[in-house]
């Protein structure tokens, strides 16, 4: 990694080692390959004008094109742009005067007839011209870089602010139902009521620590999802039948914590029954880095207490953490089957390898 200084420093001789680049191909090169030999003050003349040039280069990309261009003083800058370009022309032909180039030059070609002093210097002119255009789209794509990098600061804190509100929303909804399943529980059987305060503690003691990373393993996700499960049996009737089948990987995913857990939530929610037969089936699978879940339960009107195509704030908030964390890494797939009353759900995202 390069110090703040060496970046400074390699700036600065890259733009040094450009400019004389430039200036022997514009401005010393050609004068090389005429017939005669070129006085000294040529030399200087065309020295004073690339300096000319690389000082109204860095002034109009750093100071006149943001302060007036970009500001939307279009009428000031484009003044400018006109009057430098003028004022260079002006200068670069005084130098001359000075130096007598002219006339050191008609004097090596024998010409005695000398070039007007108000006749401009047209390759002098393009060049400027060219010197004008290129610093004015340099700091054109400098702003639009740094504007950039803001917004992409600025929607980068806010994903962060809206994950972080979103789990938020998502622990307490979970908890809430989870504790009430609890205390029904503490009525009929004391042992298995104590057995799953353990499942529970164990369970937010995932939530408050590993919820506060943007990343879990997956091993620990899924032994989140299975404790879960095992509380969720404690209160399935007996006409409900469920069928878990955990994945099994040869290598650890990195997965964003709780992710999965709202589709599980959400078929026992709206998946058991005490009078008809139903079944809830949860599939979790990993191959070559890619995780499929699918979860299937079937409707049940007796528990269905809001409109199922949202899925509540549980899968609203999981549907938006998936377009913030896995943007085209993921594919989600929601079926429901009114008729048959059936409702599945297909989710395959792309995983970080841990340690890849």
């Amino acid at each position: 990694m390069y110090s703040g200084k060496s970046k400074n420093g390699l700036t600065i001789f890259v733009h040094v080692m450009v400019w004389i680049l430039l200036g022997f191909i514009l401005l010393f090169f050609p004068p090389l390959t005429w017939d005669i030999k070129v006085p000294n003050s040529f030399w200087i003349k065309q020295t004073l004008n690339i300096l000319i040039l690389a000082c109204v280069f860095y002034f109009n990309a750093l100071y006149m094109a943001p302060k007036f261009l970009f500001l939307e003083k279009r009428t000031v800058f484009i003044t400018w742009f006109i009057a430098i370009w003028i004022f260079v022309l002006l200068i670069a032909r005084i130098i001359e005067i000075n130096l007598h180039v002219m006339e050191e030059m008609a004097a090596l070609s024998h010409d005695k007839k000398l070039k007007s002093t108000f006749f401009p210097d047209l390759y002098l002119s393009i060049v400027t011209l060219l010197v004008l255009v290129i610093s004015t789209a340099i700091a054109g794509a400098q702003r639009w870089q740094a504007n950039e990098k803001k917004h992409e600061m600025i929607e980068k804190r806010q994903i962060a602010s809206e994950l972080a509100l979103l789990k938020a929303q998502i622990n307490p909804h979970f908890f809430f139902n989870t504790l009430n399943n609890i205390y029904s529980l503490t009525y009929s059987d004391i042992p298995l009521s104590r057995e799953a305060i353990l499942k529970l503690s164990r369970m937010m003691r995932y939530v408050l620590y590993n919820t506060l990373q943007d990343k879990a393993m997956l091993s620990q996700e899924i032994s989140f999802i299975n404790d879960y499960i095992e509380l969720m049996k404690l209160r399935l009737h007996a006409q409900t039948t469920l069928d878990f089948n955990p994945p099994v990987s040869d290598h650890d995913y990195s997965l964003a914590p709780m992710l999965l857990l709202p589709f599980i939530e959400n078929a026992f929610k709206h998946g058991t029954s005490s009078l008809e037969k139903t079944r809830i089936s949860i599939d979790l699978g990993v191959d070559k880095g890619s995780l499929s879940l699918r979860v299937f339960n079937h409707i049940q009107n007796e528990n269905v207490s809001e409109d199922l195509s949202s899925g509540g704030i549980g899968l609203v908030n999981t549907k938006r953490r998936l377009d913030l964390l896995y943007p085209d890494r993921y594919k989600l797939d929601i079926e429901e089957n009114i008729e048959k009353g059936t409702y599945q759900v297909d989710l395959q995202i792309d995983l970080w390898l841990i340690n890849a």
